[in-house]
């Protein structure tokens, strides 16, 4: 066999102890790994699993302003603002991933290596303490905003089957409420409400799964990519038999359709943070980079569609409108109604637990939370903030502007400065810091299942050299790939973040 640069002949152990003496090895009491074989997954997640989790993380919030966007943006440049977040967010995922491979004794993904450790060992404490404030803010901010609109599409659903909604309300007087004419985009209720019908619904719903581990998580995400791809192309069949019509998609649009797109666009693709948990659990025979790929496509394929079908069907969409909106007001059969209070559902609250476990994994890995705090903050904790604010716009409204800031400096810039940092880590032969040997060990001392899963990698000519984005090209091209990844990024997301103030409706 030709020399390697991982060679998976070795065990973890003695690829460590290449660095430093066994004695030096780090241990965790039996009680501490006891709770680790409990508080995270196993690699179990396969090719298919893997692909539902990715496109559920992508196809969320931002699906149903699409149509809106290609309307009002025009098709050239909306398309265009796709094709380019699409592969730009993917590099940055996939280089993320290679940072991860290139941690001594992690070539293929054998040690569990969370974002904020990937962080850590890269920058030290500084970089560890900014990653776990940035993908804390950003998942939680938008399980946040998530968890107020489902909680509000179950209250409209029950409104519409039952004829009435309830609940507490907190002011003006602390009265049990009881109101009907839901709308299907905002809350019935008037007042300031403790908790509401479809709040304790959702909630009796999602909670249990945000305590599950990822890979536990796998069949609902199967299920609700399934689920979304029914509605989706039962949305474009609809739009097709009731008449497309070009005039109603321009090539370019109006200056502040053109200015809205890339902030909608960006928020689709905020899922990078959750790829290295995803890959910690994936299956060892499972192949990385197809299903990135495959995902980030199948995703734009979906947004494409939607957004270019619908603009087709509807003319003159209001600035303040959604998809949703427009097809019940257009198409107000039963099917419809279904699809309306069903898609919300489906594409926010199987993300939900989903962000809470990638929070609690980050939280609890090095030590830095036991199981019950980090459970209790990662999980608990959104739900009881909102618990004052479900029918004011005000939370919502700070829960998607801290979402958009924290979420594309963690989710498109943070990934490719970590890859940046681990091509110098490579050229300098991986000498490590007493640091960086510190959490190595903590890193093998905390990985459970690695020998359970090493006998997989033997097996295939393709998992005994280091995971790598591009095969075949030097690191000083896949680093100038990165860094015009990195500048194209760098310049748009402040624009994102300007026009989102400047046009609150584009996201």
């Amino acid at each position: 066999m030709m020399e390697l640069e991982d060679n998976y002949s070795k065990s973890t152990q003695s690829l460590i102890n290449d660095y430093y003496g066994e004695e030096d090895g780090a241990t965790i009491s039996s009680e501490h790994r006891k709770e680790l074989e409990s508080s995270f997954g196993h690699k179990t997640i396969g090719f298919f699993g893997g692909i539902s989790l990715l496109i559920g993380n992508m196809t969320g919030p931002g699906m149903v302003g699409i149509a809106l966007v290609f309307q009002e943006g025009g098709w050239v440049l909306t398309l265009g603002g796709f094709l380019l977040i699409m592969i730009t967010s993917t590099l940055a995922g996939l280089f993320m991933i290679e940072s991860m491979a290139s941690i001594p004794g992690n070539p293929r993904f054998q040690l569990r290596v969370e974002f904020t450790m990937l962080c850590r060992f890269y920058f030290g404490k500084v970089g560890y303490i900014i990653a776990q404030i940035f993908i804390n803010v950003a998942l939680q901010a938008t399980n946040i905003a998530s968890i107020i609109v489902c909680a509000q599409v179950m209250d409209n659903t029950v409104d519409a089957i039952f004829k009435k909604t309830c609940g507490l309300q907190a002011y003006p007087t602390i009265e049990w409420i009881c109101v009907s004419g839901a709308s299907s985009d905002s809350s019935p209720f008037p007042g300031y409400m403790f908790f509401t019908i479809g709040y304790l619904i959702v909630l009796v719903i999602i909670i249990p799964l945000g305590f599950l581990n990822l890979d536990d998580n796998i069949i609902v995400q199967v299920f609700a990519v399934i689920l979304m791809f029914t509605l989706t192309s039962s949305w474009i069949i609809s739009f097709m038999i009731n008449g497309l019509s070009a005039d109603n998609l321009p090539s370019f649009g109006s200056g502040t359709g053109i200015a809205q797109i890339m902030g909608n666009v960006m928020f689709n693709y905020a899922y990078i943070t959750t790829l290295p948990s995803w890959v910690n659990e994936s299956k060892p025979t499972v192949n990385i980079r197809k299903a990135v790929w495959l995902s980030a496509s199948a995703s734009t394929i979906v947004f494409v569609a939607t957004g270019i079908f619908g603009a087709l069907a509807f003319a003159h969409m209001p600035s303040s409108s959604d998809i949703l909106s427009v097809i019940n007001s257009h198409h107000g059969n039963i099917l419809t109604r279904i699809s309306v209070y069903v898609f919300p559902f489906v594409v926010l609250a199987s993300s939900i637990p989903v962000y809470s476990i990638v929070v609690r994994y980050n939280l609890m890995q090095n030590g830095l939370l036991p199981k019950w705090i980090a459970n209790g903050v990662a999980v608990l904790l959104p739900w009881l903030v909102v618990i004052p604010f479900m029918t004011g716009d005000g939370l919502n409204y700070i829960s998607n502007y801290s979402s958009i800031f924290f979420s594309s400096i963690a989710n498109f810039i943070i990934p490719l400065l970590i890859y940046l940092k681990s091509i110098q880590f490579r050229r300098g032969h991986r000498k490590m810091t007493p640091e960086q040997q510190q959490i190595l060990k903590t890193l093998v001392a905390e990985t459970i299942d690695w020998e359970e899963n090493h006998h997989k990698f033997t097996y295939y000519a393709e998992h005994h050299s280091m995971f790598k984005v591009f095969e075949k090209l030097k690191r000083l091209q896949s680093a100038k790939i990165s860094l015009t990844c990195l500048i194209i990024l760098g310049i748009l997301i402040p624009l994102v973040i300007v026009t989102t103030f400047v046009f609150p409706n584009s996201n």
